[in-house]
């Protein structure tokens, strides 16, 4: 695998994501009061409709990026045609399913999640154009996962980043002339998701130049090879999807959209961080893919033990903040009472996110390399499931407080325990010995990132926005120069110094 290359398209990720972060931080308070509550908690009721769309790419999007990357380094560009024809076949028949669903929501969804009458129609037209921006997003998905195959992530986050620009800039012109414009937000994103679409499709006709893609081409037979790779993505990402997008609507419904800004607010700061990881991981699979192909168990066992320990160097001191330093974030990000009223709930989602990368932070692009997804897909639908069924009980016993906490349940039992036992056994490495690695070796480093904590919060380091951001990317560095003594071992450093030309 090249590292160059590899951390080239993570930093190029992290610096897009970057951008998307420091937006978001200056943007949500101003959205909250613009558009109040109410009207925020409809916006992101509707985003998760538009994010749970998701499970009917059927892992097929996934598939673009396996076969891409196996095909163009075959240089067999009819099968690789062939293939992306179909599935571009498959995501047009998806837009327009997704459109018909919009409309069918339409006259229910005030009733379905108690929605004022003031905001319904509102909330009606914002659904209707996110069905319109679904039926183009997914055909045009297609060209953007022939860039990942590629390993171009830098060229699709170069384009992204104007989008976002240009996106959050029409957002703030809308809100700063009109309060409460849900209707306008949702103009600015259905425009967003069509231009993206486009840019994609340009790019990737750039980058490569034999991409032909049409209707003609599409063959029926081929679904079946295909799907028997991505349905078990498929069940992956729909147990993410009952994880992460299913609490703001059990919310809704049982609470009303009030609730769902409350519980929504720290979920998007563990959002921003699970973000950042996913796009680090999300690199991985075109060379994993690679090197399973090459049928190379060593390469595997590597990436499953020096990508642990990484990852887990990234979300330790993150996490620490979180639990540390969590209302004095979301106080002023915010204010005191979303403060007060939301560090429960960052809590119990900060603990969820640690396990959860820990059990599928790695396991999923080694697994959809090695195309053997079915087992690990089901762990995953049992912890969405029961996280589900979970939420909808303790929603009413605990409020707002218990979804998060029934996201972290099964979440520390499938990702510290089963998930990684279960990709121990396939690789033929030792359960024991990776929870050392992963957990024992990553948490000494913490102990003087606390000591960093403290005394920022004597000194009142956290009652301003650019002190607080200052000692939060200190702590991360203090992490990163401890762990890269503790953590990581001596062979590790000499193959970081090695691969990167410095040793």
């Amino acid at each position: 695998m090249d590292l160059r290359r590899l951390i080239r398209n993570i930093s190029s990720q992290w610096l897009a994501l970057g951008a998307q972060l420091i937006i978001s931080v200056l943007m949500t308070p101003f959205m909250v009061r613009r558009l109040g509550d109410a009207g925020y908690g409809i916006v992101a009721l509707i985003s998760g409709l538009v994010g749970y769309s998701g499970i009917l790419y059927f892992g097929l999007g996934a598939a673009v990026v396996k076969f891409v990357a196996e095909h163009h380094a075959r240089e067999d560009y009819d099968e690789l045609n062939a293939t992306c024809s179909t599935i571009f076949g498959v995501y047009l028949g998806f837009g327009a399913l997704c459109f018909a669903l919009a409309l069918a929501l339409i006259a229910p969804l005030p009733h379905l999640f108690q929605i004022p009458p003031a905001f319904a129609n509102d909330a009606r037209l914002m659904l209707l154009m996110m069905g319109v921006g679904l039926l183009v997003q997914f055909p045009g998905s297609v060209y953007g996962g022939i860039l990942m195959g590629l390993e171009r992530f830098d060229v699709m986050n170069k384009y992204n980043f104007v989008l976002l620009l240009v996106r959050s800039a029409a957002v703030f012109i809308v809100l700063l002339r009109e309060d409460r414009s849900v209707v306008m937000v949702g103009a600015v994103t259905m425009a967003s998701l069509i231009a993206e679409q486009a840019l994609a499709y340009i790019y990737a006709k750039r980058t490569l130049p034999r991409l032909n893609l049409s209707l003609a081409r599409f063959e029926r037979a081929r679904l079946k090879r295909l799907f028997t790779f991505s349905a078990q993505s498929f069940l992956f990402t729909l147990s993410e999807k009952l994880i992460n997008y299913t609490d703001e609507f059990v919310i809704g419904q049982a609470r009303g959209p009030e609730a769902v800004t409350l519980y929504v607010i720290p979920l998007r700061l563990v959002d921003y961080a699970r973000d950042a990881l996913d796009k680090a991981t999300l690199v991985l699979m075109p060379g994993v893919s690679a090197t399973a192909a090459r049928g190379d168990l060593e390469g595997l066992q590597s990436v499953w033990r020096f990508g642990n320990k990484a990852i887990m160097c990234l979300v330790a001191p993150v996490a620490l903040v979180f639990l540390l330093w969590g209302r004095h974030v979301l106080s002023l990000w915010l204010d005191a009472a979303h403060g007060a009223q939301g560090m429960p709930i960052l809590f119990w989602l900060a603990l969820a996110f640690v396990a959860q990368v820990a059990g599928r932070g790695i396991a999923r692009p080694i697994f959809e390399g090695l195309g053997e997804l079915s087992t690990p897909a089901r762990i995953t639908v049992v912890e969405g499931t029961v996280n589900l069924l979970l939420s909808v009980v303790l929603v009413r016993k605990m409020g707002v407080v218990g979804v998060a906490f029934a996201t972290f349940l099964p979440a520390s039992v499938t990702g510290l325990v089963v998930m990684p036992w279960f990709v121990c056994k396939r690789l033929g490495t030792s359960f024991v010995k990776h929870l050392g690695n992963t957990f024992l070796r990553t948490l000494p480093p913490l102990v003087p990132c606390v000591a960093v904590l403290v005394a920022a919060e004597r000194y009142g380091l956290h009652r301003h926005l650019l002190t607080m951001a200052a000692t939060c990317l200190t702590v991360l560095v203090v992490y990163l120069f401890f762990a890269w003594w503790i953590t990581f071992k001596a062979d590790d450093r000499r193959v970081i110094r090695a691969r990167l030309g410095r040793g």
